[in-house]
């Protein structure tokens, strides 16, 4: 309350004084000043209550038996009232909405000194002295174990991956088929060229009901943080408590966002935030349950597996939001508080947070104010110490647009000697920027050295986890790769970026941008010390620069990358360039050039060309020198004797020239020319000029060390693989060099490499019998069968030691199906279903309690809405029954007037009268004046505050019956409402929409009327108002899934009904059948939901994953489950929808087990025709192959 008072006061006292002095005086200029100032004390007052909110830093919870319970009422809930409303029914449902939005009797005290006080940034730091030799960064990049390193990660969502879990091995161990899984989905991220996975721990789907939490089988993040081990895979570890505004309330568990006493991220209304120590208290119970969990897989601890996985450790996401004109709305206590448990719970890890967003937060007109108050309230000591965790990371929508200014970066994280850290790196989609591949190599061309691309791994949109904004817009599936296997020409020319950038990786991490530090070289060889492209301007040539990592002293240890964008010439990616090197302490040709070479920049028109490469520099030997390079460099592997091995594009695909200290010695098949020249202060140096095709040759020096470059052609490099080491070096042999790849592969599709030198394949019938060619040292080992060895080593290549050559094993014929089993259909029975009474406020309350004015509202809006009973799934049902009169009807119109959030379906009678959908996406920028107004002006918001209209009117006169004269008891009309639902609202951006109602808010009838019968209408005063008795004899029933009783509670599509055994019969016409696999289902739309299902049986060959796809075409709406899980929904504006049933990373199922649930609106809502001339929907199913083909039939094969 004191909160609240605060929150107002600080605006309203202001203005009435304001307001009091106008009345009186009339001093236009005293009135502009006090207005002024009224202003400024009103702003200076919030700001100091959100950077110290006053809240304590003891938490205490006592349970119902510790106590007074001194919670505050939940909105929503009324008493169930006397007597005499017992009767009416509506005890039950009331005692539900009670349970679901009880607190459970627990009191929560708070004491101690303020958090403002006892956390600070000092207090919450990270020990750089105690774990510095494991960990530790600087504005360069992160160092692990002393060695510079990329992080380059793809948001991994465990949660989303449809998993069908055998039985256990032991409550300890989960089954092999979730890990299976897993360990396919990491494989193909690893094949890409990912070193690192963002994982977002979400809470709701751990905790289905208050103090209960499962982390077994699907949910086993142990395992899977086990699994990142063995693979070497670092990950960033999202734990929230609010992960994103992607899932369905914010990862928020259900029961939680039932309990609407409790402020959720501490909203108290959109925009205006006011400590809850409720809220507080279960997220220190969220936090206690998923931290004991991370503590043993730091990478600053070692374990069996050797250094644990998890890099850094994310606090909440998107929680310094901005409302209007840039305030900050986000408490400073919030941070201080997940800070401070973190550490309490042992973690020992860097704290990030995902605060900002580029370039708003960083460069705005409004940010910069702010900080500049900020740090005038500071110095005079009005506000607390603002208050940041150890690494400020932010949201980039676009980089390749925006690019990241690294002086704004530094002043707005108060120059921290921190990396830039993009969390969220926007991608390839209808709304958000360009591809993924110019994302990444933008990014790491302006200095960030950790990312995350959100939503890089496709979405398959299993269950409901989805929030109202992504759930209708395909927008938000723009995954560059997918669960089948499948990857875009985006994904593989990301592949291609993150190869040639991770074998840069030891000249590149930890290099500042040419020309922002100043340094002096005075080196003992020709060392490259600038490059420029000629025909592109200066901001196309991004050169960085790096001093070796661990010895400054020799001047040959300087690297240089550039990073050069082509994509503006005028010319084709074919246009040859020219690359200008000036050369350290050497004579320059003109324009500071010592000396050039040519090349173009491929397919992509982009490319990553290095200097000052050294080969073998860890052997006792001299160095082979590589001074410049404009030919890209994709894989580096490691040779015995600290040689290496290179792979680059033949000269068709990117043409480019190699340039070697000293004289040098060139063998192997592939045709190229080597030229000799002597330069700068008489050291000789070798051009390598390659020709056109594909080869393999050797470039040695005089003391042995060699660089074997072997040149591949487009397919290769679309498929190319590299088997890095691990992140804490323990599986490298002795002879190798620790710190490069032992292997790197090519040549078909789903290739994947481990550290450990094993290469395997995800076998498919589109890469059966494909030559797979290995680079490496000694011979690969095999990951599974599907891989063998080649009886020969193929024309391209030839014989050579160190490629060894396989062939993906030739599938027995398609393993699809071999057939369609059990095929049955039923209909849901609404008669079954356990319907309860929904009262209306009015039912509720005693008839002095209700104004005359608000009966409109009182008699037709419902007490209890969707959520407030647990009907979080996808459908609600609602029922009306009326026994309707001649002497009742009052108009010739029968109308129903429905409020729904977010589509309606009816049926009157029967008959199936169409219905309507109310949603809207907001246009508007979330916090600007704009989006709130739109919000207010749109019923139906995906996002922010949602206006209660959108009341969409029905006629249904030709639908309701009426007795005859004689009939005492009326004709019985039944009103049947199903409402889907797209989702809650996410709490995301300061907008306080979790709560936003869900399910129908309210229902009027129009048209009739009891008054008269058998009751007393005596209390109505105001007989203008007599439609209430009409509502109150209209009763209705509600029924759903309370998913707080379920395992899953994403998994649900609302009806009842969904796992029901009973009314199941064979189909008559046996659909799905040879020669097509496909069949039409004509569904009537009056027949209410149907039901099918059916039994695929096991694959004749258990060794290829070839993807099994359902799609579906229709203007209906159709679910899909396979093996009990919720996997797709198809909407009737999508013209054609696949869903992917078994196959690509998927653990196989004997027996996959298919059900559909689908219904529809008719076409023509009006019922004077007749049922009978009423047209059905037609609904095509077919079972598809990966490529969208329909299916081959077993006698095919």
């Amino acid at each position: 309350m004191a909160g609240i008072l605060l929150e107002s006061g600080i605006v309203l006292v202001p203005l009435a004084f304001v307001a009091i002095y106008v009345i009186v005086a009339s001093n236009v200029l005293l009135t502009v000043v006090g207005l002024a100032a009224a202003v400024a004390v009103a702003v200076t007052a919030r700001l100091r209550y959100h950077y110290s909110s006053g809240a304590r830093a003891d938490l205490v919870v006592i349970g119902k038996d510790g106590g007074q319970d001194e919670r505050p009422k939940p909105k929503h809930v009324p008493d169930a009232g006397g007597s005499d409303r017992d009767n009416d029914g509506f005890r039950e449902i009331v005692r539900d909405a009670q349970a679901h939005c009880d607190g459970d009797g627990e009191t929560i005290h708070r004491s101690g000194a303020l958090l403002s006080e006892t956390v600070t940034p000092e207090s919450t730091r990270y020990d750089k002295d105690l774990y510095g030799h494991a960990l530790s960064y600087d504005h360069r990049c992160f160092y692990i174990g002393g060695q510079p390193t990329w992080v380059l990660a793809a948001d991994f969502d465990y949660w989303r991956l449809p998993i069908v879990a055998a039985p256990a091995e032991s409550e300890e161990k989960p089954a092999a088929g979730i890990t299976d899984t897993w360990r396919r989905a990491l494989l193909q991220l690893q094949a890409l060229g990912f070193n690192a996975v963002r994982i977002r721990f979400h809470w709701g789907f751990h905790s289905p009901s208050k103090g209960k939490y499962d982390f077994a089988g699907a949910r086993d993040v142990e395992a899977l943080l086990v699994l990142c081990e063995e693979l070497g895979i670092l990950v960033i570890a999202c734990v929230g408590p609010f992960i994103g505004s992607d899932v369905q309330g914010g990862g928020f568990p259900f029961w939680l966002i039932q309990r609407d006493h409790i402020r959720l991220r501490h909203l108290w209304r959109s925009g205006i935030k006011v400590w809850d120590d409720r809220f507080a208290a279960a997220e220190a119970e969220w936090y206690d349950k998923i931290i004991s969990i991370l503590v043993g897989h730091e990478v600053v601890t070692k374990n069996a597996r050797g250094r644990g996985c998890i890099l850094v450790v994310q606090l909440d996401n998107h929680l310094n939001a901005r409302g209007l004109l840039g305030l900050p709305l986000a408490l400073q206590d919030e941070t201080r508080l997940m800070a401070r448990m973190a550490r309490e719970r042992i973690l020992r890890l860097p704290l990030v947070t995902n605060n900002l967003v580029w370039p708003g937060d960083f460069s705005g007109v409004s940010t910069r104010v702010w900080a500049y108050i900020e740090q005038k309230l500071y110095a005079y000591r009005i506000i607390k110490e603002p208050y940041r965790a150890n690494i400020s990371g932010f949201t980039v929508r676009d980089i390749d647009s925006t690019p990241v200014n690294a002086d704004a970066v530094i002043q707005t994280t108060r120059g921290d000697n921190v990396p830039m850290m993009a969390l969220e790196l926007g991608g390839s989609s209808s709304t958000q920027g360009s591809s993924f591949s110019d994302q990444i190599e933008s990014a790491l061309s302006q200095g960030l050295s950790a990312l995350s691309l959100h939503g890089f791994f496709q979405r398959c949109g299993p269950g409901n986890f989805d929030s109202p904004v992504h759930t209708l817009h395909s927008d938000s599936e723009y995954g560059a790769a997918a669960e089948d296997g499948t990857l875009t020409a985006d994904a593989k020319a990301a592949r291609l970026v993150l190869h040639a950038a991770r074998a840069l990786e030891r000249q590149v991490a930890a290099s500042d941008l040419a020309g922002s530090r100043p340094w002096i070289l005075r080196a003992d060889r020709p060392v490259v010390r600038g490059v420029s492209v000629s025909t592109l301007s200066g901001s196309a040539v991004q050169v960085r620069r790096q001093w070796e990592h661990g010895d400054v002293k020799k001047g040959s240890q300087l690297g240089i990358v550039a990073f050069v964008d082509g994509r503006k010439m005028p010319a084709d990616s074919e246009r040859e360039l020219a690359f200008m090197f000036s050369l350290a302490d050497a004579p320059v040709l003109g324009k500071g050039c010592s000396f050039a070479l040519t090349g173009t920049l491929g397919p992509r028109k982009r490319g990553i060309f290095a200097a000052n490469i050294l080969v073998g520099e860890r052997a006792r030997k001299d160095p082979l020198a590589l001074i410049a390079s404009s030919k890209e460099i994709y894989a580096r592997v490691a040779l015995a004797g600290g040689s290496e091995a290179w792979v680059c594009a033949e000269e068709s695909v990117q043409s480019g020239q190699l340039f070697f200290l000293g004289e040098c010695r060139v063998s192997g098949h592939a045709e190229v020319e080597l030229v000799d020249v002597e330069h700068a202060k008489g050291h000789k140096f070798s051009f390598v000029i390659p020709k056109p095709g594909p080869g393999i040759f050797e470039v040695a020096s005089s003391s042995g060390i060699s660089a074997t470059v072997v040149l591949v052609d487009q397919q290769a490099l679309d498929t190319l693989t590299v088997a890095y080491s691990s992140y804490d070096r323990q599986l490298a042999t002795d002879d190798l060099n620790p710190l490069l790849p032992s292997a790197a592969a090519w040549g078909a599709d789903n290739l994947t490499a481990s550290s450990a030198n094993t290469i395997d394949i995800l076998l498919t019938s589109a890469n059966a019998g494909n030559r797979v060619v290995a680079l490496a040292q000694h011979q690969p080992q095999l990951g599974s069968a599907a891989l063998q060895t080649a009886a020969d080593s193929g024309p391209v290549y030839g014989t050579h030691a160190l490629l060894w050559h396989f062939v993906a094993k030739c599938a027995n014929g398609p393993s699809l199906i071999t057939g369609v089993e059990g095929f049955e259909r039923r209909t849901t029975g609404w008669d079954s279903l356990p319907w309860k009474l929904l009262p209306t406020m009015a039912d509720l309350e005693t008839m002095d309690e209700i104004n005359i004015m608000s009966w409109q509202r009182d008699l037709g809006t419902f007490a209890y809405q969707a959520t407030d009973l647990g009907f979080n799934a996808s459908h609600v049902l609602y029922r009306c029954q009326v026994r309707l009169k001649p002497r009742h009807i009052t108009s010739r119109s029968i109308l129903l007037q429905l409020n729904v959030r977010h589509r309606c379906t009816l049926w009157v009678n029967g008959l199936n009268m169409s219905g309507h959908q109310t949603f809207h996406t907001r246009a508007a920028a979330a916090g600007s004046l704009s989006g709130y107004i739109e919000s207010l002006r749109t019923p139906g918001a995906s996002a922010g505050a949602d206006r209660w209209g959108g009341t969409a009117t029905y006629d249904v006169s030709g639908a309701m019956r009426l007795s005859g004269a004689e009939d005492e008891e009326g004709a019985l009309n039944e009103v049947l409402i199903v409402v889907e639902s797209f989702g809650v609202g996410t709490q995301a951006d300061g907008d306080n929409d979790a709560r936003a109602p869900r399910g129908l808010i309210s229902a009027y009838w129009h048209g009739f009327n009891f008054v008269g019968e058998d009751h007393d209408d005596s209390e109505i005063h105001d007989h203008e108002h007599d439609r209430r008795t009409e509502q109150m004899r209209a009763k209705w029933e509600i029924c759903g899934v309370d998913v707080t009783k379920l395992q899953n509670p994403f998994n649900s599509s609302g009806f009842p009904d969904e796992e029901s055994q009973a009314g199941w019969t064979a189909a008559v016409e046996h659909p799905l059948v040879y020669p097509e696999w496909s069949t039409r289902v004509q569904l009537d739309p009056d027949s209410g939901v149907q039901w099918l299902r059916w039994q695929l049986p096991a694959t004749v060959d258990t060794l290829v994953h070839d993807a099994v796809w359902l799609r579906v075409r229709g203007k209906a709406i159709v679910y899909i489950w396979a093996n009990d899980i919720l996997l797709f929904k198809h909407r009737p504006e999508a013209s054609e929808s696949r869903v992917q049933l078994r196959g690509g990373i998927r653990n196989q199922a004997a027996v996959d087990n298919v059900r559909v649930m689908m219904y529809g609106w008719a076409e023509d809502a009006s019922a004077a025709s007749g049922a009978s001339s009423r047209a059905t929907i037609p609904v095509e199913l077919s079972i598809v192959s990966g490529d969208g083909e329909v299916s081959e039939s077993p006698a095919d094969q």
